[in-house]
C-alpha cells in the first residue's frame, strides 16, 4: 500500500468549469472570485490549471546556468498564497518577485527550446494570471494593493476562498466594480468521488464497493481533504488484514479513529 497522502487528481466537471472561469479572467484581464467549501478541490484545481507541480520548484530554486530548462512554452499563470499576517509592502514585494521570476523562467525556456518565437516579440511578458489562494488572509488595503498591481501590470486576477468571501468583496465597492466573474466551486458528484478513490487505489489493485463510496460520501460530505484522511486509515487497516476490497464496514471502522460522524443525518 502507498503512504502517499496526495490524492490522485481527477478531471471533474467542476475542474472543467474552473478552467473556463480562469481562462475568461486571464484573457479579459478581469478579477474573478471563486468560493467553495473547504476540501472540495479548489486549490488542487488551481495547481492543475497552472501546472504548478512543474513551475513551483523552479521558482524556489535557482537553475544551473548551462543546464537545459524544461519546456515552459504556454505557461501563463501562477499561484500566490499570502502569509497569515501580511502587510501591503510584503504583498507588493512578493507579487513583483513572483512575476519577475516567472517571466525569467519562461523566457529562458523559450530562448533554449524555441528562440525564434522570442525574437518575434522582444521584451514580452509571460505571466497573464495570478491565482490568490486563501484570499481571506488579505486585509482590504492588501486587496487594494493586489488589485492595483494587477491593473498596472495588465494581469488577470482570481481570488479563491470559502463561502462568504464573495459577500466581503460585494460590500467593498471599489473591488466589486472590477469583478467580472464569480464561480462557485461545488462538491464532486458520486461518480467523480468514486473515480478519485479508484485512481488512488488502482496501483494496489484494490476494488471499492458502491456501498463504501456511499458511506464515504455521507461521512465526509464529499470533502476531498477528509477523504484523504480516512483513506490513510483504510490503507493501514488493509495492510494489517490483507484486505483487497473496500466495504462499507471497513469505511466505518476507519472512521471510528477519526473525528468523523458515521451516524445517519437526522437533519434532512
Amino acid at each position: 500500500m502507498t503512504n502517499n497522502n496526495v490524492p490522485a487528481f481527477v478531471n471533474t466537471r467542476q475542474h472543467q468549469r474552473f478552467i473556463e472561469f480562469c481562462d475568461s479572467c486571464r484573457i479579459n484581464r478581469y478579477m474573478g472570485v471563486c468560493t467553495g467549501r473547504s476540501g472540495v478541490g479548489k486549490t488542487r484545481s488551481a495547481a492543475a490549471y497552472c501546472r504548478w507541480e512543474v513551475i513551483d520548484p523552479l521558482l524556489q530554486e535557482p537553475r544551473y546556468r548551462y543546464s537545459a530548462p524544461p519546456n515552459l512554452e504556454g505557461f501563463n499563470a501562477a499561484i500566490y498564497t499570502p502569509d497569515v499576517s501580511c502587510t501591503v509592502k510584503r504583498v507588493v514585494s512578493a507579487l513583483a518577485v513572483l512575476r519577475n521570476r516567472f517571466d525569467k523562467l519562461v523566457e529562458d525556456s523559450i530562448c533554449w527550446h524555441n528562440p525564434q518565437e522570442l525574437y518575434k516579440t522582444p521584451h514580452r511578458r509571460f505571466l497573464e494570471l495570478i491565482i490568490v489562494d486563501k484570499a481571506h488572509r488579505l486585509s482590504l488595503k492588501c486587496l487594494d494593493a493586489l488589485n492595483d498591481f494587477a491593473e498596472k501590470n495588465k494581469l488577470g486576477l482570481v481570488l479563491i476562498d470559502l463561502p462568504g468571501f464573495d459577500r466581503r468583496i460585494r460590500n467593498y465597492e471599489h473591488l466589486n466594480n472590477r469583478v467580472g466573474f464569480y464561480h462557485k466551486f461545488k462538491t464532486p458528484r458520486t461518480d467523480e468521488l468514486k473515480a478519485i478513490l479508484e485512481a488512488r487505489w488502482q496501483a494496489q489493485q484494490v476494488t471499492i464497493e458502491d456501498g463504501a463510496v456511499e458511506m464515504l460520501e455521507k461521512i465526509t460530505s464529499s470533502n476531498i481533504r477528509k477523504l484523504v484522511n480516512i483513506n490513510s486509515e483504510m490503507n493501514r487497516v488493509c495492510e494489517l488484514n490483507s484486505v483487497s476490497i473496500i466495504t462499507a464496514d471497513l469505511v466505518e471502522l476507519a472512521a471510528e479513529t477519526l473525528l468523523l460522524d458515521t451516524r445517519p443525518d437526522t437533519k434532512r
